[in-house]
């Protein structure tokens, strides 16, 4: 293996926690009386983020569009009505907030350390500033030889082609990469039909899933340096 490719999203950064806290913070700013909706509206929140990023990837609306929807989808059953340019601000707000609370896992740096000898990149759904400003504020930006957004490359995961792109932009063979991220059919197995070695971080040992994948899996970055030797070690006997 040549180069080391993570995701990015609640596999480097918190984003799970992140997008929890900021979705609070924004719904306490706009229905400051209505506490008692507040966990409802995150888990809202989370399902229209999800679904509206889908159609961003797939191409059906704008990255502004897919915001909008999102914010006035996850809004609309409390009888909130948001002209285009209060639902602007809102979701500028809401990004700071999110971007703000974003963290780094707290195996991310020691693994990047350990990682010289390597080629070592992102490959990530998302739209470019966004994902590249939170790899600026997280500190971690100048540690990546390429960060691959589906929005540069044209295509999403689990498409193969985001994959082949991060190869094309790293004149590397799929072969020689390795693939690392939290999500087994997004990450993991998506990365594998593209063919990379595709590697699941379980950092929440779903033990449920683990019949589904019966390739490498680990459950902390920590385990990379590890998992990098017993690779070169097996290729070299």
């Amino acid at each position: 293996m040549k180069t080391v490719l993570f995701d990015l999203d609640d596999t480097l950064i918190r984003h799970n926690d992140a997008i929890r806290g900021a979705s609070k913070e924004l719904f306490t700013q706009v229905l400051p009386r209505r506490s008692q909706d507040c966990n409802e509206f995150v888990e809202k929140w989370i399902s229209a983020n999800a679904s509206w990023y889908r159609k961003f990837y797939d191409g059906q609306v704008s990255f502004q569009e897919s915001g909008r929807g999102k914010l006035r989808e996850s809004f609309s059953e409390y009888g909130c009505v948001f002209s285009d340019r209060t639902t602007d601000v809102l979701l500028l707000e809401y990004w700071e907030r999110y971007v703000g609370l974003c963290q780094l896992f707290d195996d991310v740096l020691e693994c990047l350390r350990k990682l010289n000898e390597y080629k070592v990149g992102v490959i990530t759904n998302g739209q470019e500033t966004q994902q590249i400003d939170k790899l600026k504020r997280c500190g971690i930006l100048s540690e990546f030889d390429v960060v691959v957004t589906s929005e540069r490359a044209g295509a999403a995961k689990p498409s193969a082609d985001i994959f082949i792109y991060a190869c094309e932009e790293l004149r590397e063979s799929a072969s020689d990469c390795i693939y690392i991220g939290d999500n087994l059919k997004l990450d993991a197995i998506a990365a594998r039909k593209a063919g990379m070695l595709g590697v699941w971080l379980d950092r929440a040992q779903k033990t449920s899933e683990i019949d589904l994948y019966d390739r490498e899996k680990i459950n902390s970055l920590s385990q990379v340096p590890a998992l990098l030797a017993n690779l070169t070690r097996t290729s070299t006997e």
